[in-house]
């Protein structure tokens, strides 16, 4: 069986289930993390570190809709200095169910 060596570029997507949004940037003056994002999450989406521990949920989305800027609201006990630069990610979605057609 060959051993695979990963490099620095290779990056997983996904972590069993959650999708890769960025990492966080900065510390906004209100003590939200700033992510530069790869996607537009929605509001409210809980975002979580590849542990799958809780970090916060999404605050606000703003920025070019092509490489858009996540505002996270995080968790009252959460250090925010000790994430800053770290990867942070979303469950992935699934279909909710709401307009599917009976026929």
């Amino acid at each position: 069986m060959a051993h695979r060596a990963l490099s620095a570029n290779y990056k997983y997507d996904s972590v069993s289930g959650l999708k890769l949004l960025g990492v966080v940037q900065d510390i906004s003056h209100d003590g939200r993390l700033i992510v530069k994002a790869r996607f537009a999450p929605r509001n409210g989406a809980v975002v979580r570190d590849n542990l799958k521990v809780m970090i916060g949920r999404v605050a606000r989305v703003f920025g070019p809709a092509r490489l858009p800027y996540v505002a996270i609201r995080p968790e009252k006990d959460m250090r925010t200095l000790a994430i800053l630069g770290k990867e942070v990610y979303v469950l992935e979605e699934g279909d909710h169910g709401k307009g599917k057609r009976r026929d």
